[in-house]
């Protein structure tokens, strides 16, 4: 994996992100917003409905889950263009701006710890790791722990989501003092049912925190 990772930094010294749109690879300039052409720009089925209060959690996203939003996540996840978590973090980081919302600590929906292993990161670490550093928040990265590894949640029916995460999240306990009475975003690349996200938040509470948050980059 480290091997991987030199190569990929080297080949971004030699092909700068801010050279081609992040989800098509045409030449841009450096002005253009997120990394993303005129034409991406353009299709992007940005977000802009008001927070939802979901059983004591408000959710946000940027954007519908599209073919443009899903190229730009599944570039970052498989095809390992790591530069891609700071455009999402600059347009999580608009998106919160617009919504005048801070928070003291960012944690990351984890990933099991083989598949992070065999990936060699965990995207949403990576998004949240860049968000932190534009809204000045901490960003515990492994805040979080997945206790089991689940099913892909590709055509399974929201009760069947709901079954395959339950209880297999839970708070990293040498974390728990540094969110207690903190205001929490939590972060994810994807929305759907909302399986995940609220038994995160319910693993979270063990923490006792004050509000808690929950931004995803695109929802379906």
């Amino acid at each position: 994996m480290k091997g991987k990772g030199y190569i990929n930094k080297a080949l971004e010294l030699l092909y700068p992100p801010s050279l081609y749109c992040s989800c098509c690879g045409n030449l841009i300039d450096e002005s253009r917003i997120y990394n993303l052409c005129d034409h991406c720009m353009s299709h992007i089925r940005w977000n802009a409905d008001e927070p939802r209060e979901i059983d004591g959690m408000y959710t946000l996203c940027c954007t519908r889950y599209g073919i443009y939003e899903r190229t730009l996540i599944f570039a970052l996840k498989y095809n390992r263009k790591t530069y891609i978590a700071r455009d999402i973090a600059q347009i999580m980081a608009d998106r919160l701006a617009v919504e005048g919302v801070r928070f003291d600590v960012i944690v990351p929906v984890p990933l099991f710890s083989g598949k992070e292993k065999r990936r060699g990161f965990n995207q949403t670490a990576l998004i949240g790791k860049h968000l932190g550093s534009h809204i000045k928040a901490e960003c515990l990265d492994h805040g979080l722990v997945r206790t089991a590894d689940t099913l892909p949640m590709r055509g399974l029916s929201p009760t069947e989501r709901e079954l395959n995460v339950k209880g297999k999240f839970a708070l990293n306990e040498k974390y728990s003092g540094r969110l207690k009475n903190r205001n929490i975003l939590l972060i994810d690349d994807f929305y759907t049912t909302g399986s995940t996200a609220g038994e995160c938040f319910r693993a979270l509470q063990k923490a006792e925190p004050g509000n808690v948050w929950f931004l995803a980059f695109a929802a379906g």
